[in-house]
């Protein structure tokens, strides 16, 4: 049985890497009686846990969660992620984090890496990374789960494929109650989160960069495969599946699957932080280089309507007057981000929430201090918050040493033929190394302004790799990112000069009582 999702009015964006963490989605889903939902972030999260064990698991919340998976299915999964990367204690200030193990499909087209079904190169994980994909997931839903009865929901991008049903599959394994996807088309998702629920095997397309014409690459899991089994001892609860969308042509198109519709839609303006779907049309930019947006990219909320799925309504919707002009434009509700990102619970780094309320003290003005960007390796433009010594300074991206060892935002690619005809996979991001990049195939253009997000949004929120350089110890630069109408944080903070709390933004939005709001 799925969430009533009629009476959700506020739904708590899923920001970043760990800044929509368990602590705030909790607190978020806590309040209101049934008419918020608190949302995790699905992104990195076996990076995340890896690394916080690393630092001796602070409050031994990870290690708590792992446990209650062993438990649950039977197995000795978590115990062994814990054994291998815990350190009592914590590591030392200068020593690096062990790296979790990449989420990469290798091999050669046609060789033992892949099989090929119906025509279809079919390709799989290693079973270790899929074991810690699904046990990290499991732990941050199931944290943010205790306690309360309230709707929690994980945050995807479609762009970073590989890991997605894996991590879905684990939230599912917790009981997460929906499934919130964005940056680019999910069509097929729906349909795979339902056999999902049943423990099924599902296949899901890849995008694979200069694949030849006719073949088809889809990535393969089996749920049953996992644990000898354990994991699939009882159907799950299907959660509801969001999509998160800009234009109405897309969501005309979810809502007419041939496989399966999503159960709602997040109609998404592009002043709202992190990626944001690109204007429509030739790309154009200001003088400061930000991308031009127009009346094309606004949605048609009466084509929107005429779809027939409930929706919510995201980016500069993050008050009171907001919420009730979303309510008589139709919506069931809205999502808010920045207001959440900023408050206590949050997961960024509590210097760069100070050194936002500084700004915001100083008087600056929210095109000053976020600005729309082409730094991401996506492609999507990004949005980025002005703090010195973070990559949106200059000087910092030019310094920092390009590498990716994430991974998380490569794109999976097919090598040329060589003499014998065999040809490899591959992967590649814009923002690694250039020479690398153009020896698979890359253009030096698209490298251009690049920043690495996997390792700067980690350092966001505390948990950036160690570098070393001439026997001096630094972390990975940060990247921060918000949406780009700040009136709710002004509000809230009193222009930078207070901290506040999750509760203290549902109360600013929902009042007393959400039951007063109704569409006029």
């Amino acid at each position: 049985m799925m969430h009533d999702l009629s009476r959700v009015k506020l739904i708590q964006g899923g920001m970043g890497v760990y800044v929509s963490n368990w602590r705030l989605a909790r607190a978020v889903a806590s309040e209101q009686r049934g008419a918020t939902a608190g949302t995790v972030s699905g992104t990195a999260l076996d990076v995340v846990y890896v690394r916080l064990l690393q630092l001796g698991d602070p409050g031994g919340h990870a290690r708590r969660a792992l446990a209650a998976f062993d438990r649950t299915f039977g197995v000795t999964i978590g115990q062994r992620i814990c054994e291998r990367y815990f350190v009592d204690g914590g590591k030392a200030p200068t020593a690096r984090f062990k790296s979790s193990p990449m989420v990469a499909v290798r091999g050669q087209v046609g060789g033992p890496a892949s099989a090929t079904i119906d025509g279809t190169m079919t390709l799989r994980l290693d079973p270790a990374v899929i074991e810690l994909l699904i046990a990290t997931a499991f732990a941050e839903v199931w944290l943010a789960k205790e306690g309360h009865r309230g709707a929690i929901f994980m945050n995807f991008l479609n762009k970073i494929e590989l890991p997605l049903p894996f991590v879905m599959y684990g939230a599912m394994l917790a009981g997460v109650d929906g499934v919130v996807v964005g940056a680019g088309n999910p069509e097929g998702l729906p349909a795979l989160c339902s056999r999902l629920a049943q423990h099924e095997p599902v296949q899901r397309d890849l995008a694979v960069l200069y694949q030849g014409a006719g073949e088809r690459f889809a990535l393969a899991f089996d749920p049953r495969q996992v644990g000898d089994g354990a994991l699939a001892h009882r159907p799950l609860k299907r959660p509801a599946f969001l999509a998160i969308v800009t234009l109405p042509e897309l969501a005309q198109a979810l809502a007419a699957s041939a496989s399966e519709p999503p159960d709602g839609l997040i109609v998404e303006n592009h002043t709202a932080g992190g990626h944001n779907a690109n204007p429509v049309g030739p790309l154009h930019c200001d003088e400061s280089g930000q991308p031009i947006y127009g009346p094309r990219d606004a949605a048609d909320l009466a084509a929107i309507r005429a779809v027939g799925l409930p929706f919510w309504l995201a980016g500069g919707y993050g008050s009171r007057e907001q919420l009730q002009l979303a309510l008589d434009m139709g919506a069931t509700g809205i999502q808010v981000g920045s207001a959440f990102a900023l408050a206590e619970e949050s997961g960024m780094r509590a210097e760069y929430r100070s050194a936002i309320f500084e700004a915001l003290r100083s008087g600056i003005d929210d095109a000053s201090l976020v600005r729309t960007t082409l730094v991401s390796p996506t492609g999507f433009s990004f949005k980025v918050v002005q703090i010195a010594g973070t990559l949106a300074d200059q000087e910092v991206f030019t310094q920092r040493q390009r590498i990716c060892d994430i991974g998380l935002l490569q794109q999976v690619g097919v090598t040329a033929a060589d003499d014998q005809g065999t040809r490899s996979l591959f992967q590649r991001c814009a923002a690694g190394p250039v020479e690398g990049y153009l020896g698979k195939r890359g253009l030096v253009r698209n490298t251009e302004e690049r920043r690495c997000l996997c390792n700067g949004l980690l350092a966001c929120v505390g948990l950036g790799q160690i570098k070393e350089h001439d026997g001096q110890f630094s972390e990975e630069p940060a990247i921060v990112t918000l949406g780009g109408q700040l009136d709710g944080v002004r509000r809230l903070s009193r222009n930078g000069q207070v901290r506040y709390w999750a509760r203290d933004v549902v109360a600013d939005i929902l009042g007393p009582s959400p039951d007063v709001l109704a569409p006029g």
